[in-house]
């Protein structure tokens, strides 16, 4: 469901596997385990960012920054699996065999699976863009319960790497049925944009994020800033 490309959400703290202020991001294995220790942190214990390599704890030692790195990671994961959606599509979708993802929106739910993972439903599409370039489909959440709710993934055949309102609007109105009569408040949802360059091929990945926050308080406004950017070869905690 994209819009015509917007202006350029308040701050957002960097966790997940989402791009630094310096450029980078976070390696594969986290931020890695143990202290700094004694006398300080030598030159090869810098990454490229200047950020400690190792001194900070893994973010999957934690149940709480479990739950952005691997949602980051199930987005990442939408991507080859709307590739295959339209490489199944075969047609525009898939000239010559070589699927492509800028005939038409692809998107999934994301969920934690009874193993605790965090994955993605089944693929849902929608029809090709109109003559403005605006895109609409349905995104089935089958399978999908409030209680195993974490957010979404679609793609913009357009490019555009912000939610459109009606995309805000579903994400609010899954938020807040997970959230239920005081369900969830302190849970975060996350809303993730694959952006698609103009030859079909994938592009940037953008999350938007909701929580913590009481149910039946104000839904926020749809964002009209470019959120963070997250790893498109972001891995889930072993």
């Amino acid at each position: 469901m994209t819009d015509p490309q917007p202006t350029p959400v308040d701050d957002i703290i960097v966790v997940g596997q989402r791009r630094r202020p310096g450029g980078s991001f976070p390696p594969a294995s986290g931020a890695g385990s143990g202290g700094l220790g004694e006398g300080g942190i030598e030159q090869d214990e810098l990454d490229p960012d200047g950020q400690p390599s190792g001194g900070a704890s893994d973010p999957c030692d934690n149940s709480e920054t479990a739950v952005p790195w691997n949602a980051d990671a199930a987005a990442a994961a939408a991507v080859a699996a709307f590739l295959q959606a339209a490489e199944q599509l075969g047609g525009a979708d898939a000239p010559g065999s070589l699927p492509n993802l800028g005939q038409r929106e692809f998107g999934r739910g994301l969920y934690r699976d009874p193993s605790g993972a965090i994955v993605g439903n089944a693929v849902s599409w929608g029809g090709p863009p109109d003559e403005n370039g605006v895109s609409t489909f349905d995104l089935d959440m089958s399978g999908i319960t409030n209680l195993t709710y974490i957010g979404d993934a679609h793609s913009h055949p357009n490019g555009n790497p912000l939610p459109s309102q009606e995309d805000w609007d579903g994400f609010m109105r899954n938020n807040n049925s997970a959230r239920g009569p005081g369900q969830r408040v302190n849970d975060t949802f996350y809303l993730y944009i694959i952006t698609v360059e103009p030859d079909g091929s994938p592009g940037p990945i953008y999350v938007y994020q909701d929580g913590p926050r009481a149910a039946g308080s104000p839904d926020p406004a749809r964002p009209t800033t470019i959120g963070p950017e997250v790893n498109p070869d972001a891995q889930p905690c072993p």
